[in-house]
């Protein structure tokens, strides 16, 4: 499909055309879903449509679960001229040194929910308090935390921080949780940059 083809094939549909100016980074169709405000039943037929026709591509193929979308090469060049007759700003296209694997990995709930809620160095018990504050309705035990913190380790998304005379250890994020982190709340309806969990 040739860009004038693949930009008119967008403008003939109002969910294309919502789908690829939500586009702000990769995102799952549920998180598309969350930015756009269609059924999630919706983004993600639009995504597999628009993959096909090679205006999107699946970041983390791999995946059985949140698979990654972002522009191919002429879907940025699509985005581009819908943005600018809109009057918006172009988008940054590049994203340097991410595992978008992992950040697929790390966009489950309770996995998410923990890296978001991670603005300090905390103990497990500390995280599911402040994530269940920011959703009365989460169902997180610390034992939930305390597993996931593990895995987290495993794959060094978070490190142990040794606290003298406290008799458990707390967990912070490395570079690597912060990026991920970064990503988690870019990909919110509104791109929040603050603390909290969704």
């Amino acid at each position: 499909m040739q860009l004038s083809e693949a930009h008119h094939h967008i403008n003939q549909s109002e969910r294309r055309r919502r789908v690829i100016e939500a586009l702000s980074q990769p995102l799952t169709a549920l998180q598309l879903a969350r930015k756009t405000g269609l059924s999630f039943d919706s983004c993600r037929d639009v995504v597999g449509e628009l993959a096909g026709t090679e205006i999107l591509r699946c970041l983390n193929p791999e995946a059985t679960r949140s698979r990654l979308y972002w522009l191919t090469p002429q879907g940025a060049a699509c985005q581009r001229r819908i943005l600018s007759t809109s009057g918006h700003c172009p988008r940054r296209q590049d994203f340097p040194g991410v595992d978008w694997s992992l950040y697929g990995w790390v966009c489950f709930s309770h996995r998410a929910t923990i890296i978001k809620t991670l603005t300090k160095p905390m103990q497990p018990s500390e995280i599911k308090r402040k994530a269940r504050s920011h959703d009365p309705g989460l169902r997180m035990s610390a034992n939930n935390v305390r597993d996931v913190i593990r895995l987290f380790v495993a794959k060094g998304i978070v490190v142990r921080v040794h606290v003298p005379r406290k008799a458990h250890d707390q967990y912070r994020l490395t570079d690597t949780g912060e990026q991920l982190r970064t990503l988690l709340l870019g990909a919110e309806p509104f791109g929040r940059c603050g603390g909290g969990a969704a």
